[in-house]
């Protein structure tokens, strides 16, 4: 115990912030009843407690762990932190997993009085990496101590979706497109007050492929009254298109979102062939298939085309309708 009690820089750290002999009776009691500490053959009582004086390490563990069994205690009294899962694997007791734990011990002592950054910057602090607590290394530690972002006041940012938005008029129709160069010819047609595919949007977004999931957060900014607002998905006839849209649909199910059903119709009809996979691509889950399905059902040459390019492993860019094709069928 007196180890334990040196390790900390003041003895009110250790009665306040620790727990003090009452935090250390508990733990010591915890790792006898998990089989890390068996009492002496003649055990003797430690003062007016429940504990006896002396105690044996099991020898398998001696053997394993590279923790300091004084500074687990000590660090166990960050009521937010679980040692739990590293005292059952001691394989993976690592300096430098313990050079994490010992930086978050110190920042949920006064965390109370620290300001929300984000998860990088947090994470730069922390771990000394700025990608750390993105990446599924960093998820999976923060998991094992029992943690998560918020406990360590750290906030993901999201990245605005770039858009452009008709002058004057209120936001009722949103068109989303997957690609660029779709997105680039749209915007061409309505600052020339022209349609879009049969559509007359008031505000064009640039999903930028799988981003669109994360950065349509940032539409309650945008748009006045997004609930009211109908918007439209387009993105390329593929395993990947039609799986961004199941994800996108899933995400914001307050939003209506629905398929741009006319641009896939015009896409369908100036496309003179399907196109290979540039690589192999992951299929679509089921559920997102049908909920694509189901949109494109009210379209029967569209089901069939959907069904017959997932069958043949083919697929349609949205790059078939460029901006020539666009402004003849707006009629410019």
């Amino acid at each position: 115990m007196e180890a334990i009690q040196k390790s900390f820089e003041y003895r009110g750290d250790y009665e306040d912030s620790a727990g003090g002999f009452s935090a250390f009776q508990s733990g010591i009691i915890q790792l006898v009843d998990e089989g890390y500490l068996t009492a002496m053959s003649k055990p003797k009582q430690y003062m007016h407690t429940k504990l006896d004086e002396v105690y044996w390490l099991a020898a398998p563990v001696y053997s394993l762990a590279g923790w300091s069994e004084a500074a687990m205690m000590r660090v166990i009294g960050a009521k937010e932190l679980n040692l739990d899962y590293y005292r059952n694997h001691p394989e993976a007791q690592s300096a430098v997993v313990w050079k994490y734990i010992e930086r978050i011990y110190h920042f949920l002592r006064t965390a109370e009085h620290r300001e929300s950054i984000t998860r990088e910057e947090r994470s730069l602090e922390l771990f000394d990496q700025e990608k750390f607590l993105s990446k599924p290394e960093g998820k999976q530690f923060l998991t094992r101590l029992g943690m998560n972002l918020e406990m360590l006041k750290a906030d993901i940012v999201y990245e605005d979706f770039e858009h452009y938005k008709t002058l004057n008029r209120p936001t009722r129709k949103v068109l989303i497109t997957e690609n660029h160069s779709f997105y680039n010819s749209a915007k061409r047609l309505m600052v020339n007050g022209l349609m879009v595919c049969g559509l007359q949007p008031d505000m064009l977004i640039y999903g930028e492929g799988w981003k669109i999931i994360s950065s349509l957060y940032f539409l309650k900014e945008r748009v006045d009254h997004p609930l009211e607002a109908e918007l439209f998905y387009v993105g390329d006839m593929d395993k990947t298109g039609w799986d961004i849209y199941g994800n996108l649909k899933r995400s914001y199910p307050e939003l209506n979102i629905k398929l741009a059903l006319p641009v896939y119709s015009y896409m369908l009809s100036k496309a003179h062939q399907s196109y290979d996979y540039e690589k192999e691509q992951n299929d679509c889950p089921p559920h997102h298939l049908k909920i694509v399905r189901e949109e494109v059902s009210t379209v029967p040459e569209l089901l069939l085309c959907m069904n017959t390019l997932l069958k043949e492993n083919k697929r349609i860019p949205q790059e078939v309708l460029n901006y020539e094709v666009m402004a003849r069928l707006a009629g410019a």
